[in-house]
């Protein structure tokens, strides 16, 4: 036999109870819990640009992009996707409607144009990655061959892929510092009452 209506009525009271508890009393006397998650999520986000410049600065201080070259700046690229991806996912697309602004609204638009634009940057890279298997470059990663001499189309998957890149990077930035605005608007009702 199940447990009583009782018993459920009560839980369900319990609960209620917690979530309603769970969105004041954060670390800092009256500041709303989600501001602080907020805060943490910005400091996450943030944290992913260091991630993208020097991931950048790899590929632009390589006079060859090789192989080992490529993985290299993947490497740092992924991270500054995953500390700004997993935020996203996570805290800000389940939050979008509580308090939809017109600032929230642009920062949702360039923040998804920036996804958007990531994908345009992914349909060059696909192709890429497939002339690069194409060559071997997978089995033996330590040959220096100019990426540009694998296929004849490799100058168009190259633009996309730049194109791609440079419209993220630009429109991430907007949709970044639109963040950044939100939430200092949040901690300022905090601080002015």
């Amino acid at each position: 036999m199940g447990p009583s209506i009782d018993a459920v009525a009560s839980s369900a009271e319990l609960f209620v109870g917690a979530s309603v508890l769970a969105s004041y009393g954060g670390l800092i006397d009256g500041v709303p819990k989600s501001t602080e998650i907020a805060t943490v999520v910005a400091l996450f986000v943030t944290a992913s640009l260091p991630f993208y410049l020097y991931g950048a600065w790899i590929v632009i201080d390589a006079e060859v992009v090789t192989w080992s070259v490529l993985t290299h700046h993947l490497k740092f690229i992924s991270v500054g996707l995953t500390l700004t991806t997993v935020p996203v996912v996570t805290w800000m697309v389940p939050r979008l409607i509580e308090g939809f602004t017109g600032t929230v609204a642009m920062h949702a638009f360039f923040g998804l144009q920036a996804y958007a634009l990531l994908l345009f940057a992914l349909t060059g890279i696909f192709h890429i990655f497939r002339a690069k298997r194409a060559h071997s470059l997978y089995e033996d990663p330590d040959q220096d061959v100019d990426i540009s001499e694998l296929h004849e189309n490799m100058g168009a998957w190259r633009f996309r892929l730049r194109v791609g890149v440079f419209g993220y990077v630009l429109t991430w930035l907007i949709a970044w510092l639109l963040g950044l605005v939100i939430l200092f608007l949040r901690w300022e009702r905090f601080l002015l009452g």
